[in-house]
C-alpha cells in the first residue's frame, strides 16, 4: 500500500502478528466499555477503480462551505490514487486521477488548501525521478507538478501533509538525505517549498542521534516546527540507534532533539502528527510500541517544555485497542484517536499466522484521563471500515459541525480485494458526533 520504509513495514507486520495474538487472549479483561450512545456514521464507502478512489489516507480538510477534501492512495482511472471532494450532501467528486507519470502517484499525505481554493499536496511515487512530487491542483482541477524529488541528498517519498508558515510550505520525506540508513535510501528530510516551486532541504536526519523517517510537522504561533521521528532497527533488538525522537526546527533553522524515546515501557517509534497545547507548550503524541516484547502495545504521551515525558495512556490490545499509528485530536482537552488493532474480535481477516488480526477502534481520553472506546471497527463483512491508522491514514479532523471525521483505508462495501495480509474493502469516510 505504501512506501513507508522497509524497516518500519517489517517491524509493523511482525509486531502486529506476535503481539496481537497474545493480547487478544487476555486484553479483553482490560477493555474499556464503549460509549453509551453511539453516534458513528459512515459518510462514504469508496468503490475504487475506475470511478472512485480506494484506500483514503491522510487528514481531511474542510472549506467554509462544508466541503471536505482528501486523497486516496489507489483507485481512480489508473488505480494510482485520486484527489476527491465530499460535499455536504455526501456526494463524492473525483477532482484528479493520478497516472504515475510526471504528475506522480499514490498520494499519501493529504492536502493543504490555500486561500484562493488551490490544493497542495505530495505523491509518494512518480515524478521525474519516480521518488515522489509536490503538486498544486487549482480550482479548475488542473494539476501542476511543483517539484520532483531526486533521492540521494535530496528527499524521497513524502508521506505526510504539509503545513504553511508565512506563505511557504514545509513537509517531510521518509527517505533521502543522510545516507546512513539501510540500502542507502536515506533517513528522511525536512523541506521547504514555495508555491512557485522553489525548494530547499532544511534538515537531513542522522539516524544515530536524531531518529529517522520523520512524521508530520506542526507549527506554533511563532512559526517554529515540531515533529516526531521514527527509528531504524527492530523493537525486538531494543531499539537500534534510538527508539525515536521528538524534535524542533526553529525559525532560524536550528534543529533540536527535544526527546529521545527510552523504550522499556516509556514509548518507542512515535508516529503521526503531534499536537501542541498553546497554553503550556506541551506536546502530545502516540507510539505504537513501548519497548522490548512483553510491553504494552502503544501509548499516548505528553512532553512538557522541560523535557519531562509522561505516559497519559497505555494500550493493551484486545477490545480496548492497540497499536495507535496516528496522532490525537484535541477538542478542549478531550483527546480523540484511532488504533490500528484491537476492537471487535469478530472482525478477523488474513490467513495462516495473520488470522485473528482485528480492525481497530476509535477512542476518547477525557480530561481526567478516562479512556473510552467510542467505536469498534467491524470490517467489510459488516459493511464497516477497518484499520484506521494504517501508517499515514489515521489523523482525525474536527468538522465545522462539531463532529470528528476520519477515514479507514480498508473495509466498507467496496469490492477491493486487498489480499491475505490486509483487510478487504476499498475504505470508508466516517464521522463521530460527540
Amino acid at each position: 500500500m505504501t512506501r513507508f520504509g522497509a524497516q518500519r513495514s517489517s517491524r509493523l507486520n511482525t509486531a502486529i502478528v506476535s503481539a496481537t495474538l497474545s493480547v487478544l487472549l487476555g486484553g479483553s479483561l482490560l477493555a474499556a466499555q464503549p460509549a453509551q450512545a453511539q453516534t458513528y456514521t459512515i459518510v462514504h464507502n469508496f468503490t475504487g477503480y475506475p470511478n472512485d478512489g480506494a484506500q483514503p489516507n491522510g487528514e481531511l480538510i474542510e472549506d467554509a462551505a462544508g466541503n471536505f477534501y482528501g486523497t486516496t492512495i489507489q483507485g481512480g482511472t489508473d488505480n494510482l490514487g485520486t484527489v476527491f471532494k465530499l460535499d455536504p450532501s455526501g456526494i463524492v467528486t473525483i477532482l484528479y486521477n493520478f497516472t504515475d507519470g510526471s504528475d506522480g502517484g499514490e498520494p499519501e499525505g493529504g492536502l493543504f488548501r490555500d486561500t484562493d481554493g488551490a490544493l497542495y499536496g505530495t505523491t509518494s511515487i512518480g515524478g521525474t525521478y519516480a521518488l515522489g512530487t509536490v503538486f498544486k491542483l487549482d480550482t479548475s482541477s488542473v494539476l501542476t507538478t511543483l517539484y520532483s524529488f531526486r533521492g540521494g541528498t535530496d528527499g524521497a517519498r513524502p508521506a505526510f501533509r504539509m503545513v504553511s508558515v508565512n506563505g511557504e510550505l514545509y513537509g517531510t520525506t521518509l527517505n533521502g538525505g543522510d545516507s546512513n540508513c539501510a540500502a542507502n535510501l536515506g533517513c528522511g528530510t525536512i523541506f521547504k517549498i514555495t508555491k512557485g516551486g522553489e525548494k530547499a532541504i532544511l534538515h537531513r536526519f542522522n539516524p544515530h542521534v536524531e531518529g529517522s523517517y520523520p512524521q508530520a510537522l506542526i507549527r506554533d504561533s511563532a512559526g517554529n516546527l515540531y515533529g516526531a521521528a521514527n527509528s531504524e532497527g527492530d523493537i525486538a533488538n531494543d531499539c537500534i540507534y534510538t527508539c525515536g525522537t521528538v524534535f524542533k526546527l526553529d525559525t532560524a533553522g536550528v534543529f533540536t532533539v527535544l526527546l529521545l524515546f527510552p523504550g522499556y515501557g516509556k514509548g518507542a517509534y512515535p508516529v503521526g502528527r503531534l499536537i501542541r497545547d498553546d497554553v503550556n507548550g506541551s506536546l502530545h503524541g502516540a507510539t505504537p510500541y513501548n519497548g522490548p516484547s512483553g510491553s504494552p502495545v502503544g501509548s499516548i504521551f505528553d512532553l512538557d517544555t522541560s523535557g519531562k515525558l509522561t505516559v497519559m495512556h497505555y494500550f493493551w490490545g484486545g477490545q480496548s485497542g492497540g497499536f495507535p499509528n496516528a496522532g490525537v485530536l484535541d477538542l478542549g482537552g478531550v483527546l480523540y484517536g484511532t488504533t490500528l488493532e484491537g476492537g471487535d474480535e469478530n472482525c478477523h481477516w488474513g490467513s495462516g499466522g495473520d488470522q485473528g488480526v482485528t480492525c481497530g477502534v476509535l477512542y476518547q481520553i477525557g480530561k481526567t484521563g478516562q479512556y473510552t472506546v467510542l467505536h469498534r471497527f467491524a470490517g467489510a463483512a459488516s459493511g464497516d471500515g477497518a484499520w484506521p491508522g494504517y501508517p499515514g491514514t489515521g489523523e482525525l479532523t474536527l468538522g465545522a459541525d462539531g463532529s470528528v471525521y476520519g477515514v479507514t483505508p480498508y473495509g466498507g462495501t467496496g469490492t477491493c480485494n486487498s489480499g491475505s495480509n490486509r483487510p478487504s474493502g476499498c475504505g470508508t469516510l466516517f464521522k463521530y458526533t460527540p
